[in-house]
């Protein structure tokens, strides 16, 4: 896990993100992975996922195991804006989608070895960041084909406008939360002809046991 700093030319600062590389990134010189763009939620930075999601143990022990294929894991700050508390009806995803899409992908894509196209870009999210994944997925389909949202709402067939460009949809959350209304999203998703998977932690609310449960289902379908 290494510390990024990236230029926004859009919110004129520098910005900072962490970026997970499997193993043997360093040593596999001449090769490229795919890059799974990964944002935290509410309340929280780009280091929730590192502190609390433990995501690059979750990530080194399924390499170990052989169960997923090696990708790049890249985590940002979700906001341009302090967003008071209660005000998340207020925030605006456009200012975030520039910096995530016009100015980090661009340079992760020219400082690591990455398969920098759609078909080896996933984002994923929990929560918060699960209803950015969302908005922007929707927004930028020719920039992400593998969607997941992590107790971050549902999509409907009706929202997506080519079907041929997402490989994946996976759609998670706990027991206690509403898992009826994720199992009929992806039933529905999965009648209109999309690679649909849903995923319930049992026993589990709004919290990262069920996040970190969620990624462990997610990665091995990912970039296959």
């Amino acid at each position: 896990m290494q510390q990024i700093l990236f230029p926004s030319k859009s919110t004129n600062t520098s910005r900072r993100a962490y970026v997970y590389t499997p193993p043997t990134y360093a040593k596999e010189q001449s090769k490229r992975f795919p890059v799974l763009y990964l944002q935290h939620g509410w309340g929280e930075d780009e280091t929730a996922w590192s502190n609390q999601g433990r995501i690059h143990l979750i990530m080194d022990n399924l390499i170990a195991e052989g169960k997923i294929k090696p990708f790049i894991i890249v985590m940002t700050y979700g906001m341009t804006n302090e967003v008071k508390y209660g005000g998340l009806a207020s925030f605006k995803i456009e200012p975030f989608q520039t910096v995530l899409v016009d100015e980090l992908i661009p340079y992760v894509d020219s400082n690591f070895r990455t398969l920098a196209n759609q078909a080896n870009r996933a984002m994923a999210g929990l929560s918060m960041g699960g209803m950015e994944t969302h908005t922007i997925t929707l927004n930028k389909p020719d920039v992400f084909s593998h969607y997941a949202l992590l107790s971050g709402g549902i999509y409907t067939p009706e929202e997506i406008k080519d079907k041929s460009k997402v490989k994946l949809i996976f759609i998670s959350c706990g027991s206690r939360e509403n898992p009826d209304r994720v199992k009929n999203a992806v039933t529905g998703l999965k009648a209109a002809g999309f690679n649909a998977v849903s995923y319930m932690s049992e026993g589990t609310g709004h919290e990262f046991q069920t996040w970190r449960r969620s990624m462990r289902e997610l990665a091995p379908l990912l970039f296959k």
